[in-house]
């Protein structure tokens, strides 16, 4: 498997979002200002979500936000946020969300791979339960570790 470089820079604690819109803007910053995505690419994400409804609330209170591989992902990365107050995306069953993934990638295998990898990590409880309770930067570098283990 590929390794995708994730650091503590790339999760944000505690963001405040007034919308959805505004948590995938701000979970998204990262990856913008590392060169991984242009502004086009938030835009895509938001617009996918407008077009085919709440799909990237995967589960409760988590969103993997992601948008078709086009020329505004430049390389691929992820970034993680919780959100200070959680926020509707419009899904009946899993809103409202405080933990926002955005993922970017420069096409279908790297895609796939980064949702491997990220599922793994998000498939258990107690990795979920870490994410909710990050507090500091010391917090952020745990989960990190245990996401590039996966």
């Amino acid at each position: 498997m590929a390794d995708f470089k994730l650091s503590t820079e790339d999760i944000q604690i505690k963001l405040h979002a007034d919308s959805w819109q505004s948590a995938l803007r701000q979970t998204a910053r990262p990856l913008l200002a590392q060169g991984n995505i242009t502004t086009d690419y938030v835009e895509n994400m938001i617009k996918a979500v407008i077009k085919y409804g709440p799909y990237i609330v995967i589960a409760p209170g988590l969103a993997l936000g992601h948008a078709e591989s086009d020329a505004s992902v430049l390389k691929t990365g992820y970034a993680i946020a919780t959100l200070e107050t959680p926020v509707a995306f419009g899904s009946k069953e899993n809103d409202p969300v405080d933990i926002v993934v955005v993922l970017a990638s420069i096409n279908s295998t790297d895609h796939l791979k980064l949702l491997q990898k990220l599922v793994g990590y998000l498939g258990s409880a107690a990795n979920i339960k870490a994410l909710r309770e990050m507090k500091n930067s010391e917090d952020a570098s745990n989960v990190v570790q245990a996401i590039l283990k996966g």
